[in-house]
């Protein structure tokens, strides 16, 4: 190539858009351990027994948040529900019987 070809083609390659930077591999890490993989058991349970399970797995002092509570009521509750159509499982009081006794013993007021 002659000199003036070799200018132009640098001034060229002056014009085009520079490379992106690559991403610190440790910041790639980071944010990798910072996204779980799955879902917990707590989040993805329907069945109310099991939840219950997990619950008291989880909680070494026996304290269960609010928001949890509310999804295994609800999840009794659909249970319950679902329940009053096939005859011959007991539910209702007793669920009532057993919340009221949980939390008593976690020592939550409503």
């Amino acid at each position: 190539m002659d000199p003036t070809s070799l200018e132009r083609l640098a001034a060229l390659k002056r014009q085009l858009p520079q490379k992106l930077p690559l991403p610190d591999q440790a910041a790639d890490k980071k944010s990798a351990q910072r996204q779980p993989m799955g879902r917990h058991p707590l989040e993805t349970t329907q069945d109310p027994e099991h939840l219950f399970e997990e619950l008291m797995n989880a909680s070494p002092d026996g304290h269960v948040p609010d928001h949890l509570l509310r999804r295994l009521r609800g999840l009794e509750q659909q249970r319950a529900e679902g329940a009053g159509d096939r005859p011959g499982l007991p539910m209702g009081d007793r669920e009532q019987e057993q919340y009221s006794l949980f939390e008593a013993l976690l020592g939550d007021e409503d």
